[in-house]
């Protein structure tokens, strides 16, 4: 069949070009297989879009998008007028099949996340659905139940971070930062497990084959391949991020589990010092502490309140035992404590002025009897790289082929963007600002489509590896097969596509786009969450994978 130079339009109202076609579901036969198949999908060329598209937002920027692997969810962040949302809609698998509403949708859980001031540019679902994690520009990871939007867990970080995944196992999570951090952290507890810089700049996506590979892309032009294996996580060792400030460097820990506070490194300080405010965010009840020190401070020697026996972490490393003097006057200019004397007996300080990290090692190891723990670490594979700059990646159902996003300018909102925009001038085409088909073993291109003006934000690889679903900033989503030149359709927005997904079982693509904001009526603009079925020709069915058996993992608050 010769692709269909047609498309879907986005754009007030939703029609579909060649609306002739009949609006067909599944084969039953082909629906009962799917159904009784365990991580069954969908197989086979796909045609194009079938029906018209469901329409879950219409009003606000969403930046990202990811379906539930299992519990049949999906899930979008959102700008909303005072803050951001992740949103968590459920899909009813079980409804009648054969309509353009096959799939009736109901929003599960809206909560707000942050503030506006900080993007939230990725969500992730656990792989059994009950879980949905997103990672902000503040810094911030955070776990809310998939059913309720309750609080699951948080934890803030010392980079800005833009993508996150989940380990087929579960236990784990990967997030990846705005400077090329990569962290692996427990689930749900959200606890230290490893962390190696695999970019420079931006870590723009990350994604888990079945056997557990981790395939993560960047501005740098690469996509590397890390192994996760099981290994024992060494606690007396830490890379932390240090600056320099008031002529003092300065590092991040938490005390008592509480939220990161600055600390300045000071050695000639008797005490391990805190603000106030850094004292009481920390859980200390500042003003029952009975015992005092004297502590001195830039305005003399100072009597301050003392409590005893706190635990201070940074990473996996952990203090414990430590007394903390609560001293205002005594900590310096852009910090919130001080690290001092009873710090600097316990543990070695070293500076790697490179990466700008403080490499902090536990003087005589780890005290005798400390329980060792299970982690995933990040153990490199694969190096594989590109003339452009990466912008998303995707893998299949049997971890052999991966979608790839690229773009030969950084994807960056600038002004020259916007003044583009606001002209209405169309960005280039050219060979790299192109979606891809990449072997996931030898990084080797088996198919290229140059069809986008500019950015290509997003590529979504389809779970049997022979289709792909690309959307630019040109507003544009395109469908193809591995052996067409030409999409076999193509979706229209109101404008930038900022991410596209398969369903894990192939029956319908998500997109999230951003959409010209309003602010007066009932503020609806241009669709900008869509999910459309796709249609294939002769569709078989084919079994996922199975993922690989979950390691032990003590049980730990988050930091």
């Amino acid at each position: 069949m010769s692709p269909r130079a047609g498309g879907l339009i986005l754009a007030g109202v939703l029609c579909l070009v060649g609306c002739g076609h009949a609006r067909s579901g599944l084969a039953p036969d082909t629906l009962t297989r799917l159904e009784s198949t365990p991580g069954g999908y969908l197989a086979g060329p796909v045609e194009g879009f079938d029906g018209g598209p469901a329409v879950l937002n219409r009003k606000d920027f969403i930046w990202a998008l990811d379906f539930a692997p299992r519990g049949g969810r999906v899930a979008y962040t959102r700008l909303g007028l005072k803050a951001y949302h992740v949103s968590v809609w459920g899909l009813d698998a079980d409804a009648k099949p054969g309509s353009a509403d096959e799939r009736p949708r109901v929003l599960l859980a809206d909560p707000e996340v942050n503030a506006q001031q900080y993007d939230l540019e990725g969500v992730a679902f656990s792989p059994d659905g009950s879980l949905v994690a997103t990672v902000s520009r503040s810094g911030a990871v955070r776990l809310f139940d998939a059913a309720t939007g309750a609080p699951k867990g948080a934890l803030a970080t010392e980079e800005p971070l833009v993508s996150v995944a989940f380990h087929p196992d579960g236990r784990w999570l990967v997030v990846g930062s705005a400077q090329g951090l990569v962290t692996v952290l427990s689930a749900p507890g959200l606890t230290f497990g490893a962390e190696s810089r695999l970019h420079t700049g931006p870590v723009s996506a990350l994604t888990f084959a079945p056997d557990g590979a981790l395939y993560s892309g960047g501005w740098d032009g690469h996509v590397r391949a890390s192994e996760t294996p099981e290994q024992s996580l060494r606690p007396d060792v830490a890379r932390t991020h240090f600056e320099r400030r008031s002529g003092f460097a300065v590092v991040q820990g938490s005390v008592d589990g509480g939220p990161p506070v600055v600390l300045a490194l000071d050695s000639r300080s008797p005490a391990v010092v805190l603000t106030t405010a850094a004292a009481t965010a920390s859980g200390i009840d500042v003003a029952f502490l009975k015992e005092t020190v004297s502590v001195p401070g830039a305005l003399g020697t100072t009597v301050a309140r003392l409590a005893r026996g706190r635990t201070l972490r940074f990473k996996a490393l952990e203090l414990t035992g430590l007394d903390v003097a609560v001293c205002d006057a005594c900590v310096p200019q852009g910090s919130q404590g001080v690290l001092g004397a009873p710090f600097s007996e316990r543990v070695d300080v070293v500076f790697d002025e490179a990466t700008a990290e403080a490499v902090l090692t536990l003087k005589g190891g780890a005290p005798e009897g400390t329980p060792t723990l299970m982690a995933r670490g990040l153990t490199p594979k694969a190096d594989f790289s590109f003339p452009a700059h990466v912008n998303d990646v995707t893998v299949d159902a049997r971890g052999q082929r991966l979608g790839v996003a690229f773009s030969q300018e950084k994807a960056e909102r600038n002004r020259t963007v916007y003044e583009r925009e606001r002209k209405g001038l169309e960005d280039p085409r050219g060979p790299w600002n192109a979606g891809a088909l990449v072997d996931a073993g030898s990084g080797k291109v088996l198919r290229k489509w140059e069809v986008h003006h500019g950015v290509v934000s997003s590529a979504a690889i389809s779970p049997d590896g022979r289709s792909l679903a690309s959307g630019g900033w040109d507003k544009q989503v395109h469908l193809f097969n591995e052996g067409d030149a030409a999409p076999r359709d193509t979706l229209e927005f109101g404008w930038s596509v900022r991410r596209v997904r398969f369903a894990p079982d192939g029956r319908q693509l998500g997109v999230a786009a951003w959409t010209p904001q309003k602010a007066t009526g009932n503020q609806e603009s241009d669709p900008a969450a869509v999910l459309v079925r796709v249609r294939y020709a002769s569709p078989g069915v084919e079994a996922r994978v199975t993922a690989p058996a979950s390691p032990a993992v003590e049980a730990a608050p988050a930091q």
